[in-house]
């Protein structure tokens, strides 16, 4: 399970199926699986303490027919790839309605694209190009859409965001966050960008995180 410790996704796992729809079992295969979707039938089982990897074919293809598990994936190395910048765009529209026009304009061009082009939304700029990864509509103390995407540069993402967006849509707020790491990546602590900012903040090895530990299981819950 890479550098994962079984135990402690173990106890991860209870708390989370405590509030989820998942069994304790179920729930510890899940995120296995989504630390390191290689492993085997067998390795799992072992963890467990199943008999053999029949066990767990037969939970994950349970979770299969519902739904919970979708597609198996990989993660590229983006940087490595050629597709350097990893940015967030915010476009804020001042009422619901007009955000609604501008959902209605995306789900007619990604139809049009996914018919003619492809399922990977991708826009070339004159150095390099784009490449989307998620698109959120939001709905809550702002009215907003989130675009995901990765670029060739820091100036091709902006690119995107001033000529293409804003051009498309000039009736809405642009907002462009470039990305420079992660802390938290796809639900797992990056444990190797952690190790660098401890570097550079000077953060001592011998520190106490229990008291850190103590600190978050304490904080006031609002009803």
């Amino acid at each position: 399970m890479n550098d994962m410790i079984p135990d402690r996704v173990k106890n991860i796992a209870q708390i989370i199926s405590e509030v989820s729809h998942l069994d304790e079992t179920d729930m510890f295969i899940l995120l296995a699986l989504l630390a390191d979707s290689k492993m085997t039938n067998a390795e799992l089982a072992k963890i467990l303490k199943f008999k053999d990897g029949n066990s767990i074919a037969y939970h994950t293809r349970i979770m299969q027919e519902a739904g919970i598990m979708g597609r198996y994936t990989i993660i590229p190395n983006w940087k490595r790839v050629g597709l350097a910048t990893e940015f967030i765009i915010l476009a804020e529209a001042e009422n619901e309605e007009q955000l609604l026009e501008i959902e209605k304009k995306h789900i007619i061009m990604a139809d049009e694209y996914a018919l003619k082009q492809g399922d990977i939304v991708v826009t070339p700029t004159i150095s390099g190009c784009v490449i989307l990864r998620d698109i959120y509509h939001c709905f809550g103390d702002k009215t907003a859409s989130v675009i995901i995407g990765r670029a060739t540069s820091d100036q091709d993402a902006a690119v995107y965001c001033k000529n293409y967006l804003v051009g498309r849509y000039p009736n809405i707020k642009i907002s462009l966050l470039i990305n420079k790491y992660k802390t938290v990546s796809d639900f797992f602590i990056d444990k190797r960008v952690i190790n660098k900012l401890k570097e550079f903040f000077q953060i001592s090895k011998t520190s106490e995180p229990s008291s850190i530990l103590q600190e978050l299981s304490n904080l006031p819950v609002q009803e």
